[in-house]
């Protein structure tokens, strides 16, 4: 969950890179950690859905912009 308030959470799913540490295995591993690093980039995504609840107790769901972190 990445913000609340009274009618409205904002909920995310997937974390983003840790892009320092894949950045010290590459060097330490002669840059052969690198292709993993640029797969794991590509195909890392973080979605975000909000969940409102409007006036008549309805649950309206809507797909935030999703961010790719590479």
């Amino acid at each position: 969950m990445e913000s609340r308030s009274e009618n409205q959470v904002v909920m995310v799913r997937g974390r983003p890179l840790n892009h320092v540490l894949h950045a010290v295995l590459t060097v330490f591993s002669c840059f052969l950690r690198g292709v993993v690093w640029l797969v794991l980039g590509v195909t890392n995504k973080v979605e975000r859905i909000a969940l409102t609840v409007d006036a008549m107790g309805d649950i309206i769901a809507v797909n935030g912009p999703g961010r790719n972190t590479f």
